[in-house]
């Protein structure tokens, strides 16, 4: 299979990049480093702005997966965070259309679901709370509008990536701050009470859960891609200690507009797709620290 891949430096584009070449699959990595992060970059990486492709880049290509992003949900309050995210993703919906590529995959997330009880099942309504959100829940309304326009064969599919963790992640997201804090003997920062939920899955499954959707026959319009339990902040921390034998808490200012829980209800991808068996979140949290001392180099005192 000839793919596309956008955000192919990013934390998941980057894994999903490198498991698709060892599966023996030509895969065409783009990404325009926007982003500064110490993760390795794919071979051959063609540093370009995703708006900067044409339908002529395509030309050739099966499938296309746009998971490039600015995905900060606090920064997205910033001006300009919502408009360049939207931007992209138009572009690219755009270009994929006047293409001659017969799959598009995008990234979508959990965060479209806003404040509502779980599990959160595909069909559940937008309720954005963030810029962030509000532009991911912006984009799946644009490709609900352009499907219909694609001629037979040719189909577009989202993904609702909840959290996914491992050792290249950036330090901005919650498991690689409780990894980083322990490393260099500070404080696991819980915001609030801890008692705020997220569905953690680990990098080797969430590429996993990918290959599988890209294997077959049809994309889902949309799908979950998460583990289907939700495991709260303030247990997340104990657990990293745990694993690392050592590490304190402490309880800061809970964060604005915050959302209780994410728990992905997975029934849908699991009758297309089949049942997962993930990995513990414990003996993935232990495979995560070891492999981030040896492959990633924190900036000492870095704020989560």
């Amino acid at each position: 299979m000839d793919l596309l891949i956008t955000g192919a430096a990013g934390f998941i584009g980057s894994a999903l990049t490198q498991a698709l070449r060892a599966a023996g699959h030509a895969v065409t990595a783009v990404d325009d480093l926007s982003v500064t992060s110490l993760r390795p970059r794919p071979d051959r990486l063609q540093v370009r702005d995703v708006r900067s492709l044409t339908p002529a880049d395509l030309a050739g290509v099966h499938t296309v997966v746009h998971l490039a992003a600015h995905k900060s949900v606090p920064r997205s309050f910033d001006v300009g965070g919502f408009e360049h995210n939207i931007a992209v993703d138009r572009h690219m919906i755009h270009t994929f259309a006047a293409s001659p590529a017969r799959r598009l995959l995008l990234a979508s997330s959990c965060e479209v679901y806003g404040q509502q009880t779980g599990p959160l099942a595909e069909t559940a309504t937008h309720a954005p709370r963030s810029p962030y959100a509000a532009g991911k829940a912006a984009t799946e309304h644009l490709a609900g509008i352009y499907q219909p326009l694609l001629k037979a064969g040719r189909e577009i599919g989202i993904v609702r990536f909840f959290n996914c963790f491992g050792p290249h992640e950036d330090p901005d997201a919650v498991v690689p701050a409780f990894l980083d804090a322990v490393t260099q003997e500070r404080p696991l920062a819980v915001e609030g009470s801890g008692s705020q939920a997220r569905d953690l899955t680990h990098i080797d499954d969430t590429v996993t859960m990918l290959a599988r959707i890209l294997h077959a026959a049809e994309l889902l319009p949309v799908v979950n891609c998460g583990s289907g339990h939700a495991t709260s902040i303030r247990a997340l921390a104990e657990s990293v200690i745990r694993v690392a034998g050592r590490g304190t808490l402490v309880h800061t200012a809970q964060r604005p507009n915050e959302i209780r829980s994410f728990t992905a209800d997975m029934s849908r991808y699991t009758t297309v797709y089949g049942p997962m068996t993930y990995q513990p979140l414990e003996q993935a949290l232990a495979a995560t620290l070891r492999d981030r001392a040896r492959t990633w180099k924190p900036v000492a005192g870095a704020c989560p």
